[in-house]
């Protein structure tokens, strides 16, 4: 029954059609622009190990999801020398992989498939279980847009689930076959090994031998027919990622988090992104390898606050629209001043672009490392640079930025006046300074923010630090231009600041606003500009351990903490500012539920500083019902825009006079007296 011609026929038609798809879904990628990833070569691969093979982040994140898919994805690792055995035993019965001998390594081999593979069926059936009967939110879609996206994603998935428990099955019985009916030594030293499948070939040992012998034979070919359907399903279909996941974790960004794409200027064709084939060939691999999983959409604050975006569905969308142009793009039709822009109504909409808050939660979910910000924020580079297409909220933005260096539209003048009354060294005076503190244009327009600065002021004063301010000299770094998709005005303001710190041969920049210090720290150094910088909160815990400051006053209550997205997710920063709090006699410090890794942003990243959110989709009203639950006395922040949107929350749900907001160099001041 098992005939090597019928065998070299199916293998032919099989492995022939998935070539034919496989090679043009290369082509096409290979079409899309250059995007250098091939630096740092050790580096990529150890996250290959760590994030594809070692599955980081389904082991931490939700169960049991997590620790299904990981037996799933180990399954087919481990599966996977067996069924390549089978088709070479389709030629030879006899037929062992070096080193799989069943008098050898095959034995132990053999158990741990067994074991494996019931692993398996029992991760299959909780995957069922989860699309059948529980509905999770996150795979079922979170909007009405992805609604439809889950109904086809259902029937795939079930497909797909089937298909794995038909591998799983099929292997087994074609082994019980064999265990009942054979009588070679070398078979018998399987079954010694192979437990499930002695089981089961026991119970077959009550049937008649030939029918038993049928049962192993449709068995074989089931198991080969499975596999080779699935392999032809794979770059149709969301399981795609099982090819390209791997590659996509290998070609990850390696720059710092926090540093969006470098646009030449004098050199761009175009100054954004609005066409599918101007994505990069790894923005193109991104769309190739998203498991549909919906982490990145669960975890986005957009999406938690009812806005139009969904991360998984801006992602599904460009895929979708890229498969539909694949002759086009392969005959390089798409493009030129004839391609069709899918910014807009066609395909992506504004308020889509407009909704992100830049916070990285996305990216942080995603467990085959999808990069979202820079393809969001290329798209708005398009909509603010070639169309003028942005919020008119943002058009006193801009203006504020271009004529007087800050998004208020104060005057440049004004930037010290937080300083009146005080002796604040100016770098002009002081040129031997240590460090220069770089105030922010929050930490100098704004009336509340100005409290942190003058409280960061008095604790470097009390540690005997050598500081200095530029004081009117100081100019916005431009992070918000950036964010916003103003590309332009980003690179000038970046590099007049950068003249200016060159003028005085600054070295270090302490900073309290963790916006400028990932632009100073992240994406300065794309203009030349290398800087050690320094966040307030790092440099004060610093200055504790060395005994320059003792919290000597007692601050009781109970203090949460909320992790500023560009200080943790974009920095890896979340012990420094944990540690000075518990440093303060008296307070207790309590978690919220999503914190670190998990903190939801507060709704002000990404420009929202500066646009009005509707009052029943704001992002910071969650965020601080999150604070609120658990029953603190202080919100401790170590950013201004965070202890705007805090402040804000609480004075929404009445609970201003009840729970402060307070940043943690105002903690630290207290606690100095």
């Amino acid at each position: 029954m098992i005939t090597p011609f019928l065998l070299t026929l199916v293998l032919l038609v099989g492995v022939g059609l998935f070539s034919y798809t496989l090679y043009r879904r290369f082509i096409l990628l290979q079409a899309a622009p250059p995007d250098y990833r091939f630096d740092r070569i050790g580096e990529r691969i150890k996250g290959v190990l760590v994030y594809a093979f070692g599955q980081k982040k389904f082991l931490l994140g939700e169960q049991p999801a997590g620790l299904m898919h990981f037996l799933i994805f180990w399954g087919f690792m481990v599966v996977s020398a067996r069924t390549l055995s089978l088709f070479a035993q389709g030629y030879d019965p006899k037929f062992y992989f070096p080193g799989l001998h069943p008098d050898g390594l095959g034995g132990p081999y053999l158990l741990l498939k067994d074991l494996v593979e019931a692993g398996v069926i029992a991760a299959v059936l909780i995957a069922l279980y989860r699309w059948l009967l529980s509905h999770p939110a996150r795979l079922y879609g979170f909007k009405p847009a992805e609604s439809k996206l889950a109904g086809q994603s259902h029937w795939e998935a079930l497909v797909i689930l089937f298909l794995i428990f038909g591998l799983m099955v099929t292997d087994f019985l074609y082994d019980a076959a064999r265990f009942a009916i054979e009588s070679d030594p070398l078979i018998l030293s399987e079954k010694r090994w192979a437990v499930i499948g002695s089981a089961a070939g026991s119970l077959m040992s009550r049937i008649d031998p030939d029918a038993a012998k049928i049962v192993g034979a449709l068995s074989w070919w089931a198991h080969i027919l499975i596999i080779l359907t699935f392999l032809n399903l794979l770059p149709r279909s969301k399981h795609f990622h099982i090819i390209t996941s791997i590659p996509n974790v290998f070609f990850r960004k390696l720059e710092p988090a926090g540093a969006l794409r470098f646009m030449d200027l004098e050199k761009s064709e175009s100054y954004g992104t609005s066409r599918i084939d101007q994505f990069t060939w790894k923005q193109v691999l991104d769309m190739y390898s998203c498991t549909e999983c919906g982490r990145c959409s669960s975890a986005c604050p957009a999406t938690a606050s009812g806005k139009p975006l969904a991360p998984r569905q801006l992602l599904l969308d460009l895929r979708d629209y890229l498969y539909s142009r694949e002759n086009e793009l392969l005959q390089k039709k798409v493009g030129g001043q004839d391609g069709a822009n899918i910014v807009g109504e066609t395909l992506i909409h504004d308020d889509v672009l407009w909704s992100c808050t830049t916070c990285r939660a996305c990216e942080e979910a995603c467990p085959v490392l999808i990069e979202y910000v820079d393809k969001i924020v290329d798209m708005r580079r398009h909509l603010v640079q070639e169309e003028a297409r942005f919020p008119s909220e943002l058009n006193r933005t801009f203006k504020g930025m271009e004529t007087q260096s800050n998004p208020w539209g104060i005057s440049q003048e004004d930037r010290d006046a937080w300083a009146q009354g005080i002796e604040v060294p100016r770098i002009s005076e002081h040129p031997d300074a240590e460090f220069l503190y770089y105030v922010g244009c929050a930490g100098a327009f704004d009336d509340r923010s100005k409290k942190t600065t003058l409280a960061t002021v008095k604790i470097l004063k009390k540690a005997g630090v050598k500081f200095a301010i530029l004081g009117k000299e100081e100019l916005c770094n431009g992070e918000t231009a950036r964010r916003i998709g103003n590309e332009y005005l980003f690179q000038t303001m970046a590099r007049s600041l950068i003249e200016v710190l060159e003028k005085y041969g600054v070295k270090k920049i302490l900073t309290n606003c963790p916006h400028c210090f990932n632009t100073l720290k992240n994406e300065y150094p794309q203009f030349g500009g290398n800087y050690e910088v320094i966040h307030a909160a790092q440099f004060v815990q610093q200055l504790i351990r060395e005994g320059k400051i003792a919290l000597a006053q007692e601050l009781p209550g109970k203090v949460t903490y909320h992790d500023s997205c560009y200080y943790g997710r974009y920095n890896q920063v979340y012990d420094a500012p944990r540690e000075v709090i518990r440093g303060i006699p008296g307070t207790e410090l309590q978690e919220m539920k999503h914190c670190r890794h998990d903190a939801m942003c507060c709704g002000a990243g990404g420009g929202w500083m500066w646009m009005e959110e509707p009052k029943d989709k704001r992002v910071n009203y969650i965020r601080v019902q999150q604070a609120l639950d658990t029953n603190p006395d202080i919100i401790a922040v170590s950013c201004p825009y965070c202890m705007t949107m805090m402040e804000d929350g609480l004075k929404a749900k009445g609970m201003d006079e009840k729970v402060k907001t307070l940043d943690v160099m105002e903690l630290v001041e207290r606690a100095m007296k």
